[in-house]
């Protein structure tokens, strides 16, 4: 459940009640995070306030002639008496894209002769001597003059603007509309738009970039200039927010440039400064780049990671080579070089020429953006590593250490584009090395671009850990800005998604909740510190319902702790008082997002968060007592669903609120406090009929017909997640003759069983099996007569006919823990989706539709109490694996060499030496605890199998479960190219474990699933 910005564009949960009232009266249009900005303004800020996004857009104090300033308010540039010249200032930001739109207000009486309002790149001059039209004056420069109405350009005067007026009079204030994507300057006047003045100006031009400018002659002059915002979008994104439009240009000098002469996918811009992988979302090599000179001794060498996309494994690797960039056969990944002396950092390893020298303690295939890495060589010849500018621990010194180098780079995997970042010594100007140059470089604008969004963030969360802000109004207006802001700035569930996972990775959630402390210490009855609260609550909110990543650091940071006791301090108990509803209702919601990541499970019940939520199920304010069920929903087991029984009142209001859902064409269901998904709603209600009387509540509340008709107007998940309810609901006698009475209910559901999508289809198959007329009395749910005991599953059946094929000896095998997951048993049994096993707790995916052979397990697993402390996994593998794999008693890794001599290689479609991110390491155990995952083609192969019984032909796959360490494996994204979302409850990011260390894993099973 989210807290967001307005009824009309929010997602998935409540926003900010406060604002809620506010909106009812008369801030309709006015979002949380502007509403916060306000109030911070009318704490001692001018009464006409500058936003923080407008001196982001403001005036260049370091991009002007000497005789300009810009003043306190850093929107207005005044240009000192200096007499006989003209004096020209830029903004602080170049743009490539989009249409910006800028109020400029200067006096009539400041003009003097020669007042020009218009664009310059950064190489157009910045003074010159005499009273002149020096905006303009070059190719790089584009002007208005404001006193006699010529516009400019390359030394030209090319017309009067705007034309057809004979008498035209400028006011004092006037706005500048550019349009970078087209090429075009404007100029509107009260309210009048004055036709384009300038067309053909440079876009999406690197080295270019277009910059608001003023060119004066009149002393003690002020221009004011406010930005407007964009006219249009800035920039155009996928869906997964990662196709790149600009971030932060290089800043300061660099004693280290790229050579253009690089890997064939990588690109060098910026002067030397800035590497970037073409297409890198579908080619993840060829990215290697070396500086232009070889390195020099005691001077660090230090990129920065700009973008990254999350496609591929591995990410950027750092080194030094011999091989000049005039003369290397550039490798398709840097770690494959082997002509001269090449040393990389690749991972957590460092590699001499492809032979790993040392293990270094931080990994660089975790690099998040923003992340500086660098390499420095010492006077005595060792080589230091730096990450974020801290030297790590571990230095290499080589036994032949070369003399000359050349700093090397791969941009390779995830990474995507990096940045030269200031830092050693600038050599003097008669350096050969330097390229002496006066030109600026300009930030770029970085309207909605999620990488440029990133960076702002990244400096915020730095600025809070180290403690940089001045004061704490200042400190909540970066907040608001740079890490609330983006969250309402888009309704894309996987950008929102992927703020939350980059504020998780950059410490994010610990300084957010180290900042709510220092506020809480302030006092709530000052209006600064309620302001904060406000704030940070309602972000920490909505990123827990984008971010499972976020959820488990807010469980680390002891965000948890604090919000509990606020619950426990103002009780379940009505009020009228709106900020003691805010500290309630932000609460238990953010108590209910974070309780979906398995990882807080046990903190939970180490704080006793059930006994704590319980009492607010009794509270007379719906949204609370909502919120306070969902909550539990996540957190009670199954022996206490006691605990669930809600209210007549609690369903009647989800099903009203469904009801809205239903009726809106994006699925989003208002209430008085907010908006809800139809999705988020169907699996609460989903969630809260594991209580027998909620299902009756909620059939009677007339829930069948609104989950029919989620079934038949929503997506995949929506249809999954619809289909389970019914199939929950349906465990109880009395509603399986309503729902199969309900109009459209099994005609859909039998369309549906019949869907490409896996889960869709095996939800409509569990709710029709459960739909059926009952079965006699003779008959039991498990596919077993009670005459005989003997069980009568025609798909395990066929399953033990397959497993004899294999010419497996049976002293491996327990027949008594054997287990039937076709859609039959799995529903006559009743079991769940998805369990929880471990310390700490961890969710797995029950592997419906396939067929368990049991395995006998080794007395050490009863030793080390796997049963109850490890986490249940899944292994797919090959049918020629299985029986090296049962005979050597433990999972093989790529490389070993089974009984019989023969070496086991990687899967077709998985990374292997030869097509794999740099640094990944393809000689490990995968694993995942989504059995959609390793039952995958790459990992269990298919291969035909004709039945004996049956003469039909199957493709028959081969999985092993198993039992692993909780601290023997990393965890990461998928591995086999899948752009599309693999299993719901498990991020694609996080889908798959892997392990180097043998003995950790334990073979509990061995699925068999036949497909015809």
């Amino acid at each position: 459940m989210g807290n967001l910005e307005s009824q009309a564009a929010a997602l998935n949960g409540l926003h900010h009640p406060l604002l809620a009232q506010q909106r009812r009266q008369d801030l309709d249009s006015l979002i949380m995070h502007q509403a916060l900005l306000q109030a911070l303004s009318e704490l001692g800020q001018e009464q006409e306030s500058v936003t923080p996004e407008q001196r982001e857009h403001a005036w260049d104090p370091e991009d002007c002639s000497s005789n300009f300033k810009v003043l306190p308010d850093r929107i207005t540039a005044r240009r000192g008496e200096l007499p006989m010249r003209t004096d020209l200032i830029r903004g602080k930001k170049g743009y490539r894209v989009g249409k910006h739109v800028f109020e400029i207000y200067w006096p009539v009486d400041e003009r003097g002769s020669h007042a020009m309002i218009g664009v310059a790149t950064p190489l157009a001059p910045k003074q010159c001597l005499g009273y002149t039209y020096l905006l303009g004056a070059t190719s790089e420069s584009w002007g208005w003059n404001l006193v006699d109405r010529k516009i400019t350009h390359g030394g030209q005067i090319t017309g009067i603007y705007p034309p057809g007026k004979l008498i035209f009079q400028i006011p004092e204030t006037f706005f500048v509309v550019l349009d970078a994507d087209n090429g075009t300057l404007s100029f509107r006047v009260n309210n009048e738009d004055l036709g384009i003045a300038f067309s053909n100006l440079p876009t999406h031009n690197l080295l270019r970039p277009l910059c608001i400018s003023a060119s004066a002659t009149c002393g003690n002059c002020d221009i004011r200039m406010k930005y407007l915002g964009s006219g249009g979008e800035v920039a155009q994104v996928t869906s997964s927010g990662e196709q790149i439009v600009s971030v932060p240009g290089p800043a300061g000098t660099s004693l280290y440039k790229f050579h253009p002469r690089c890997g064939d996918n990588i690109d060098v811009m910026h002067s030397g400064r800035v590497a970037r992988r073409r297409d890198a979302r579908n080619n993840y090599k060829k990215g290697v780049v070396l500086t232009r000179n070889p390195l020099e001794t005691n001077e660090l060498f230090e990129i920065r990671l700009d973008t990254k996309i999350g496609r591929w494994a591995g990410s950027l690797e750092i080194g030094f080579t011999t091989n000049s960039p005039e003369s290397l056969d550039y490798p398709s990944v840097m770690t494959d070089c082997r002509a001269g002396v090449t040393l990389m950092w690749s991972g957590t390893n460092v590699v001499k020429n492809g032979v790993k020298v040392a293990e270094l303690s931080v990994d660089l295939d975790d690099c998040t953006i923003g992340d500086r890495i660098g390499i420095v060589r010492k006077d005595d010849r060792s080589i230091h590593f730096y990450f974020n500018g801290q030297v790590l621990p571990k230095a290499v010194r080589l036994k032949n250490n070369p003399e000359t180098v050349y700093g090397a780079v791969d941009v390779f995997g995830q990474a995507e584009r990096v940045t030269i970042i200031e830092g050693g010594s600038v050599p003097t100007s008669t350096s050969p090395r330097q390229e002496a140059t006066d030109t600026p470089v300009k930030e770029e604008a970085i309207g909605n671009d999620p990488n440029a969004i990133m960076f702002r963030m990244r400096e915020t969360v730095d600025k809070l850990r180290n403690g940089k802000f001045s004061d704490m109004r200042q400190t909540i207006e970066s907040v608001a800005s740079n890490i609330t802001q983006p969250y309402h700035g888009t309704d894309d569930r996987k950008i929102r998604q992927r703020f939350g996972d980059h504020l998780a990775n950059i410490g994010g959630a610990k300084e957010l909740t180290r900042l709510l402390e220092r506020l809480v210490d302030m006092g709530m009855e000052t209006q600064i510190a309620w302001a904060g609260i406000s704030l940070v609550r309602s972000t920490c909110w909505n990123y827990s319902d984008a971010s499972l990543k976020i959820c488990k650091q807010f469980g680390q940071s002891g965000l948890l702790r604090h919000i509990l006791a606020d619950l426990d301090r103002y009780g379940p108990g009505t009020s009228k008082n709106q900020k003691r509803r805010f500290l309630i209702v932000s609460s238990i919601s953010i108590l209910h997002n974070c309780a979906k990541a398995t990882e807080n499970r046990q903190l939970y019940h180490d704080m006793r968060a059930i006994e704590r939520i319980a009492p607010f199920l009794k509270s007379e304010d719906t949204t609370v007592t909502t919120v306070a069920l969902l909550s539990l929903s996540y957190i009670v087991e199954e022996d206490k669903k006691e605990l669930l029984e809600a209210s007549t009142e609690t369903i009647a209001f989800l099903l009203k609120v469904l009801v809205s859902a239903l009726d809106d064409p994006k699925l989003r269901g208002q209430c008085e406090d907010g908006t809800f998904s139809a999705l988020e709603l169907a699996m609460g209600l989903g969630n809260i009929a594991v209580n027998d009387k909620n299902k009756s509540t909620m059939v009677e509340g007339g829930c069948i017909p609104l989950f029919v008709k989620l079934l038949q107007r929503g997506g995949t998940a929506e249809q999954e997640c619809s289909a389970n309810a019914l199939w929950v609901l349906a465990s109880m006698e009395t509603n399986k003759a309503k729902i199969r009475s309900e109009p459209g209910a099994l005609d859909t559901l039998k369309r549906l069983s019949t869907h490409s999508n896996d889960a869709v289809r095996q939800s409509a198959e569990r709710a029709l099996l459960v739909l059926k007329p009952a079965v006699p009395m003779q008959q039991m749910a498990f596919g077993m007569t009670a005459s005989t005991g003997k069980k009568n599953c025609e798909y395990q059946q066929r399953c033990a006919r397959f497993k004899a094929s294999l010419n497996l000896s049976e002293h491996f095998f327990n027949k008594e823990f054997d287990m039937c997951y076709c859609t039959t048993c799995h529903t006559g049994r009743g079991d769940k989706l998805y369990y929880t096993r471990g310390q700490p707790a961890k969710d797995y995916g029950v592997p419906v539709g396939w067929c368990r052979h049991a395995l006998k397990v080794h007395d050490r697993a009863h030793a080390l109490d796997v049963f109850k402390k490890w986490h249940i996994a899944f292994h797919g593998t090959r049918l020629d694996a299985v029986k090296p794999i049962l005979e050597c008693g433990d999972l093989l890794m790529p490389g070993d060499v089974i009984m019989g001599g023969k070496e086991l290689g990687e899967r077709e479609g998985h990374f292997c030496p030869t097509w794999k991110p740099k640094g990944f390491d393809t000689k490990q155990i995968f694993l995942s605890p989504s059995i959609r995952y390793s039952g995958h083609r790459v990992y269990a192969f298919p291969n035909d199998y004709t039945d004996k019984v049956t003469n039909k032909t199957y493709k028959a796959k081969v999985v092993f479960q198993v039992y692993i360490n909780p601290d023997s494996y990393k965890v990461g994204p998928q591995t086999i190219g899948e752009t599309s979302e693999i299993d719901p409850k498990f991020d694609n990011q996080e889908i798959e474990w892997f392990t180097k260390q043998r003995g950790c894993v334990i073979l509990y099973g061995l699925l068999v699933k036949l497909e015809e």
